[in-house]
């Protein structure tokens, strides 16, 4: 018999039970071909991919909550500030950035046209806001319930008081007694 130890020995019977192994599998995949999947199909792919990017977040995510010690607390006050500094310095960076790239297309703001464009399109956009804050604010009062249209009337009588008793004071100022 031959030395069992001996490096050639081992050699040829890893070789010999790896070719064994191989031809075993190659055996049961022909016998089970119709349980297999077709790995060609592009479904399969779908879902071995989706499988590996699971099995990949999965590994990523206990690889941080083991390394989380090493991280600071995200919801902590001061790492809060520092985030928001960092914000806003790097987008006042972009905008600036911006701003200097298109310098030639921005318009200038002090030109009245322009000023007159803003106006109106910030009184567009309000009057948007308000109708939209009216259409969803539906518990708004009946105006032809009696008591609204009483409460108006008393209201309307107030302020026209109030004005008459302006333009009296006003006349009483530039005409003399």
């Amino acid at each position: 018999l031959p030395d069992l130890r001996a490096a050639d020995v081992v050699a040829a019977t890893i070789k010999i039970q790896s070719a064994y192994k191989g031809f075993q599998t190659r055996k049961m995949i022909k016998q089970h071909k119709e349980i297999m999947p077709d790995l060609n199909c592009a479904q399969v792919q779908d879902a071995t991919i989706k499988i590996q990017s699971a099995y990949r977040g999965f590994q990523t995510r206990r690889k941080l909550q083991d390394e989380s010690e090493d991280l600071p607390d995200l919801k902590a006050a001061d790492v809060v500030a520092a985030t928001i500094a960092i914000q806003s310095a790097y987008r006042g960076f972009r905008t600036r950035r911006m701003v200097e790239t298109h310098k030639e297309i921005m318009p200038d703001l002090n030109c009245a046209q322009v000023q007159d464009a803003t106006i109106k399109i910030q009184s567009a956009f309000r009057g948007f806001q308000t109708r939209k804050q009216l259409k969803d604010n539906e518990d708004l009062p009946d105006l032809q319930a009696a008591d609204v249209a009483a409460a108006t009337i008393k209201i309307q009588a107030a302020y026209k008081g109030f004005r008459t008793r302006q333009m009296i004071k006003q006349h009483k100022e530039i005409l003399p007694d």
